[in-house]
């Protein structure tokens, strides 16, 4: 046996070999991303207050995660030992569903996309491996496709691109901007056939690599809490896709429609996102990462609350003194200082924050928000 013979071989492992690698791989990522991001899901400590789904005067919510984190963090270890156990998981994503009912912020795209594979674990006894590995290829293809049209945009190409560049020199390079998105819908449409599957396997790999450089220690540093992300994805792919001839696509979707919970699964990843262009799908909800086209929070304050955000910097003297607002700050700055994640941006969780803030200042009827969206912007005052 050569040893491409037994590489391919190697690779070509049975639909249960595939699953048990892939759930391995889920649990890991969503332990260290988790673990990074602590903060967020432990308790308030910082300047950023909780924002439950449903709006309630009790402090129940937010104390419940002192009790839900730790619960949740054993039963990740629970699900890693006993793999086998469905009560294990089920135990694992109602924690996490009442984690995110405590605090919408926790909603984080990569919690949102390990939640939907995890959940098609549940049905692992119920359907055939085939299926499940059908269904879990069309979120991961549907991923990366979502994530590079949302980058078909002109604030991509100026602003976060550039900044992307910087550690390589290429920042002056912005009109390849378009190439990256283009690379990850290449690679989400690869994934579907058979004569560039492999290829696009290994560009998923090439990809995550150069953003795992460009982000990690040895570039910009930041967003710490992705960066097991990027390690995540291009696992999933491989053990997803790599070594598999036909996909045998028509069969399989005609078969799924006897699955209703992937079709529920499949329409949250291939048809919720496109609502985000008419203002419907939040960002975190239609796999829009780094696009730079999200909506941003802008809190602004007078002179007498200037230390509102202490230790937070302040944005301030780009204004005449005498234009309002004379201090402002923008709020995603502050939640991955103090949580290492973005806010949960929309219109709702800016009015509802609003009033959390406005009680602190000690003159709210100089402050407010300003929600930007791309050019235009929301001016939303304390009163």
């Amino acid at each position: 046996m050569t040893d491409i013979e037994y590489f391919w071989r190697r690779w070509s492992w049975p639909a249960e070999d595939r699953l048990r690698w892939i759930f391995f791989t889920l649990m890991i990522g969503l332990a260290a991303q988790i673990i990074l991001s602590y903060s967020l899901w432990w308790q308030p400590n910082g300047v950023l207050p909780y924002l439950p789904i449903i709006a309630t005067s009790g402090a129940w919510l937010e104390n419940s995660s002192l009790f839900l984190f730790p619960v949740f963090l054993l039963l990740i270890f629970l699900n890693l030992c006993f793999s086998q156990k469905n009560i294990f998981l089920k135990l694992l994503l109602i924690t996490g569903l009442l984690l995110v009912f405590g605090n919408i912020h926790r909603l984080q795209v990569w919690f949102y996309f390990y939640g939907l594979l995890l959940f098609l674990f549940l049905w692992k006894k119920r359907i055939s491996n085939e299926w499940l590995i059908m269904t879990m290829r069309g979120v991961v293809t549907g991923t990366y496709i979502w994530s590079g049209l949302h980058k078909f945009n002109s604030y991509f190409q100026t602003d976060i691109f550039p900044w992307l560049m910087e550690p390589l020199g290429l920042s002056s390079f912005s009109w390849l901007a378009y190439g990256a998105g283009g690379v990850e819908v290449l690679i989400g449409i690869g994934l579907l056939f058979r004569p560039v599957r492999n290829l696009a396997v290994w560009a998923s790999v090439a990809f995550h690599l150069v953003i795992l450089g460009l982000l990690g220690p040895f570039g910009h540093q930041w967003n710490m809490v992705v960066w097991p992300w990027n390690l995540v994805m291009p696992f999933l792919v491989i053990f997803l896709f790599f070594g598999i001839k036909k996909l045998n696509l028509r069969n399989r979707i005609t078969r799924l429609l006897s699955f209703p919970a992937g079709l529920l699964v499949l329409f949250l990843v291939w048809i919720l996102p496109g609502f985000n262009y008419l203002g419907i799908t939040p960002e975190q909800l239609s796999f829009k990462m780094y696009a730079g086209s999200q909506p941003e929070m802008v809190l602004f304050f007078g002179e007498t609350d200037r230390n509102l955000f202490d230790p937070h910097p302040t944005i301030h003297g780009a204004l005449p003194p005498e234009t309002m607002p004379r201090y402002r700050v923008v709020l995603d700055d502050v939640a991955f200082a103090e949580w290492g994640t973005p806010l949960f941006t929309t219109p709702t969780t800016a009015r509802k924050m609003l009033p959390q803030f406005c009680q602190k200042m000690k003159r709210p009827h100089e402050g407010g928000i300003l929600y930007l969206v791309e050019e235009e912007f929301e001016r939303i005052p304390c009163e």
